[in-house]
């Protein structure tokens, strides 16, 4: 029987992100509960940043060993990764190719569900992405967004705990991201270990789900499922 909240999923999880980090800092807690529900993850992240892809090769391998391990039977390099190659925040003006680009990658032949960023997030790139991804919303079985640092007023309609090995696994592949940076700058690492970032979580947990063991988890929006 399917782990997914809403009865049965969809054949394909598309990840629509703006940047490579974005994956592993807002998303890794849905793809780490569901992936066992989809044959298939498709990973789109809009943004390129040299200094990143081999850190986010490292992870993404790291994310699809997770997913290898835990499966019975085993299944390998069940998350498909693209990227569309444009520059962040300049480059995400390109609102009409960065769309075709996306809307190219979808098999409208598969029900798909879609995973992206929140239309109040006021990061400009991740709000970009929002507008783009809803241009989708119709031909979605199931459309999600996520929590992130840029999140303002996030209404979270549903949540998912994280195990100590889910956890360490975000924390490790974060962290890879601030090497080299000074400690004024907004570091991953770092900010997972804030009260800040789990501050609307435990709100909403106190709210909703009181009877809980789990000390990390990640909240989203659920605003469309069939």
């Amino acid at each position: 029987m399917s782990k997914y909240p809403f009865g049965f999923p969809s054949k394909d999880l598309i990840i629509f992100a703006a940047h490579l980090d974005d994956i592993e800092l807002a998303f890794w807690g849905f793809i780490s509960k569901h992936y066992d529900d989809y044959d298939k993850i498709k990973v789109i992240v809009a943004t390129d940043h040299k200094p990143k892809r081999t850190i986010w090769d490292e992870n993404l391998e790291s994310m699809n060993n997770y997913i290898s391990c835990t499966t019975v039977p085993h299944r390998s390099n069940v998350m498909e990764y693209t990227n569309l190659g444009y520059s962040a925040r300049q480059g995400m003006t390109d609102f009409d190719n960065i769309k075709d680009d996306f809307y190219k990658l979808i098999d409208f032949n598969k029900k798909f569900d879609i995973l992206t960023h929140d239309e109040k997030d006021c990061h400009t790139d991740h709000f970009v992405l929002n507008k783009i991804a809803m241009g989708m919303y119709k031909y979605a079985n199931r459309f999600v967004t996520v929590y992130s640092p840029s999140s303002t007023h996030f209404d979270a309609n549903y949540w998912i705990p994280l195990d100590e090995g889910q956890w360490e696994l975000k924390k490790e592949m974060c962290s890879k991201y601030d090497i080299g940076k000074e400690e004024s700058y907004s570091k991953l690492g770092y900010y997972l270990e804030s009260e800040e970032h789990w501050n609307i979580g435990k709100s909403y947990q106190m709210e909703n789900f009181v009877h809980t063991d789990h000390e990390y988890y990640e909240v989203y929006r659920i605003i469309k499922w069939l």
